[in-house]
């Protein structure tokens, strides 16, 4: 395409032309090694240019407002499948990442509280990751929001934590369950890199926060993640971004 306003236009009815899709990525237990939950992540496959990578087209839909079109098509997604596991007696937890934009529209937050009232599931089944780089302006509005859904059963993760000097900000004034750290902690080889990743595990654990390490991509990562403590481990060695169908089968297997 040659420039924002073709960009544009083929995003915008993307989801109504079916587009638009979900994968999702397995996240294990890491004393277990069992598949408890994964994360729902958004795909738009253009019929000409096929796939767009997901940093191209979030930052326009978040311009634009497709990403509230976006965003509710993925609540679906996620809630659907979710639902579907659950009935079949499989207790896989679902996460969805949520655009600070969608937050920041009260009409989300209506969305997202209808969608959940119409089903029974189990306390933080359902879970909805936000970015640590939330504007701190938006918190007053957005934290009153979130504790009104946790009432209904979700779960809130603080994503990509660990690289940003707003995160123990962010931390204190969200209603987190879950803490994501940052792929790019997990995978560097830094000293200082560890002193941090010490420090966010003593927070998290004296609050009693879950924790996620993202960006497992080497069996190095992985005992890294062990040996820090961390509840659950995602990333490319533990399971590449698959379609309902292929989780599905990997659950029944």
């Amino acid at each position: 395409m040659e420039d924002i306003e073709d960009w544009t236009a083929a995003l915008g009815g993307a989801v109504s032309r079916g587009e638009v899709f979900a994968v999702f990525q397995p996240q294990v237990a890491l004393d277990t090694g069992d598949l408890v939950a994964v994360e729902g992540l958004c795909r738009w496959r253009h019929p000409e240019l096929g796939l767009i990578a997901p940093d191209l087209f979030i930052p326009l839909a978040e311009r634009t407002g497709a990403i509230h079109e976006l965003g509710a098509f993925m609540v679906d997604e996620c809630l659907e499948a979710v639902d579907f596991w659950h009935a079949g007696g499989q207790c896989v937890e679902v996460s969805v990442n949520v655009s600070p934009v969608q937050l920041a529209d009260a009409s989300f937050a209506e969305l997202l509280a209808a969608r959940l009232g119409d089903r029974a599931l189990p306390p933080n089944a359902f879970t909805v990751e936000i970015t640590e780089s939330l504007p701190v302006t938006d918190l007053p509005m957005i934290v009153p929001r979130l504790v009104a859904l946790q009432s209904l059963g979700l779960g809130v993760a603080l994503d990509d934590f660990g690289t940003g000097h707003a995160s123990f900000d962010q931390l204190d004034r969200l209603p987190v369950t879950e803490l994501k750290i940052d792929r790019s902690l997990i995978q560097s080889d830094q000293a200082d890199g560890d002193e941090v990743l010490v420090g966010i595990m003593a927070v998290a654990h004296a609050r009693g926060l879950r924790v996620v390490a993202e960006g497992i991509e080497t069996a190095a990562h992985l005992a890294l993640a062990r040996s820090l403590g961390c509840d659950r481990a995602q990333g490319f060695l533990l399971g590449l971004p698959m379609v309902r169908s292929d989780v599905d089968r990997l659950i029944a297997a």
